[in-house]
């Protein structure tokens, strides 16, 4: 069995899934015509990180297997336990040895069903497609997007020791962060602490300041 494709599949993992020893060699009088096809590449479509199994046969005694992995988009916060998710709202076990860059999504949990999640999804990746460099250059961490207003994506921007929400909306992301960025140093010369800050209102903006703490007694 040659396989191919696989980063974060172990192939053992392939192997256990397609029913063959672990070594990956078929054994002695297995005749490869008579495996069927079609439920092999059910069983290793049934592994999370699995898209899309092609087998091929080779002969006399060659099957070949190319995985097609899934590509994950930020973590989600499940039951306090950390994992992935990839743009159809597939969750996924982080690899032990691998690392990513991504925000946190939370929110998901609100949308009443898979297409809803996806939706969503594709919210997340328009907002980080049009945003993500630009943040980049400006000197903004993404380190967290909320999802559970479908009409308004919330990002969390960290800068030092600095973090501001932003109200986003669902569209035009791109120009509204371009206005955040524009209008920033003006807000800086009122020199009160912002809190959050709504760019849904074309070439304006509404601030909601920082509540006062009041002093210890």
């Amino acid at each position: 069995v040659v396989l191919t494709g696989n980063q974060f599949v172990s192939r053992e993992e392939a192997m256990n899934a397609l029913g063959l020893p672990s070594a990956g060699k078929l054994q002695y009088g297995m005749n490869i015509f008579k495996i069927s096809m079609e439920e092999k590449q059910k069983q290793l479509e049934s592994i999370p990180w699995v898209l899309k199994a092609t087998l091929t046969r080779a002969y006399p005694n060659r099957l070949a297997v190319h995985l097609e992995e899934r590509t994950p988009v930020a973590f989600v916060n499940v039951g306090g336990r950390v994992k992935l998710v990839d743009g159809e709202g597939v969750l996924l076990e982080k690899p032990e040895r691998a690392s990513f860059n991504f925000p946190v999504l939370t929110g998901l949990d609100a949308a009443s069903g898979r297409p809803e999640r996806t939706t969503r999804l594709g919210l997340y990746g328009a907002f980080m497609q049009e945003v993500a460099r630009d943040a980049a250059t400006a000197g903004w961490m993404i380190s967290e997007v909320d999802l559970a207003d479908g009409d308004d994506l919330k990002a969390m921007l960290a800068r030092g020791r600095e973090t501001l929400q932003l109200h986003f909306g669902r569209e035009s992301f791109g120009e509204r962060f371009r206005n955040f960025l524009t209008l920033l140093p003006e807000l800086r010369k009122a020199g009160s602490r912002i809190d959050s800050i709504d760019l849904r209102y074309g070439n304006q903006i509404v601030v909601n300041p920082q509540a006062e703490t009041p002093p210890p007694r």
